[in-house]
């Protein structure tokens, strides 16, 4: 069997125009990059390694190797995220960040990229590409497990009381001692968090907003997920103007090899197997 192609990574810091600021980690096979660049966002309480480990494993690997130039965000505020002067909140990340992301990315590449988000880095891609993306410059979205309105009880009312509360108490929301992820959330991106469920529930902002969305959109959510629940997922892309729209239900009963959990839809053995594959041809079939 050959040897994989070696992988080029270097991160630099994209600055923003309120003073912030993230990491931006590019990913690149040894050999040239021929297809459309891809962007990739880790939800709450996680990070870049999500998508691509200290080993060099994970989905960033894979589509790099498959010929995409990737482009993994370190939202601000996390561990080892540059120094940032601005807020460290979800909203500020969504109208600074991810515009000035998209900006460096069409700088590398002339061709549209594929925005990919696993959780609620899902929830800011298509956020992102409603409200604050050159439409023109998104070639598609790939949504793992990504929603707001079933389940999660601590960011919607009443328990995001709590979840504010602990999150103010300690000057972050402790995730790694709750045994949530690898990464610590800001005060300030937890306050956002549970607004976007609350007033996303109640209010018809948020759905309103999702319905600017018309790029192309592959949603996958595991039969086995109770945090992010196929039902929610599914519901999710349903806001979306997309006339181009796949959901998978990634389960036994569909003819996968396992019924996937939250972190499993990207993470697992099987995911390497039978997923991942999957969002390569996607995006092959849609790539210009």
């Amino acid at each position: 069997m050959a040897e994989p192609a070696p992988l080029t990574v270097a991160t630099d810091t994209v600055a923003a125009a309120d003073g912030g600021g993230c990491a931006l980690t590019r990913v690149r096979a040894e050999a040239a990059a021929t297809r459309a660049p891809v962007v990739m966002l880790p939800g709450m309480f996680s990070g870049r390694r999500f998508w691509l480990s200290d080993g060099g494993v994970g989905l960033a690997a894979y589509l790099a190797r498959c010929g995409h130039p990737v482009f993994i965000v370190q939202r601000r505020g996390l561990s080892d995220s540059p120094a940032c002067a601005g807020r460290l909140g979800m909203n500020e990340h969504i109208a600074h960040d991810l515009p000035a992301v998209q900006t460096a990315v069409s700088a590398a590449s002339a061709r549209p990229a594929f925005w990919v988000g696993h959780s609620f880095g899902g929830v800011m891609a298509a956020r992102t590409a409603a409200e604050h993306l050159d439409a023109g410059r998104i070639a598609g979205l790939v949504l793992f497990a990504s929603q707001f309105e079933v389940g999660k009880r601590m960011l919607d009312w009443p328990g995001c009381l709590l979840t504010r509360g602990v999150a103010r108490l300690r000057g972050h929301f402790p995730a790694r001692a709750a045994g949530l992820g690898p990464e610590n959330e800001p005060v300030a991106a937890i306050e956002d968090a549970t607004d976007w469920v609350v007033r996303g529930r109640r209010k018809p902002a948020l759905r309103a907003a999702l319905a600017r969305i018309t790029a192309p959109v592959l949603a996958i959510s595991g039969a086995a997920d109770r945090v992010d629940p196929s039902i929610g997922c599914e519901r999710f892309i349903g806001h979306f103007a997309s006339r181009d729209r796949t959901f998978i239900r990634a389960g036994r009963g569909n003819g996968y090899a396992r019924d996937y959990d939250h972190p499993g839809i990207v993470v697992s053995r099987d995911a390497r197997r039978e997923i991942w594959p999957r969002v390569a041809d996607w995006m092959a079939a849609r790539d210009a």
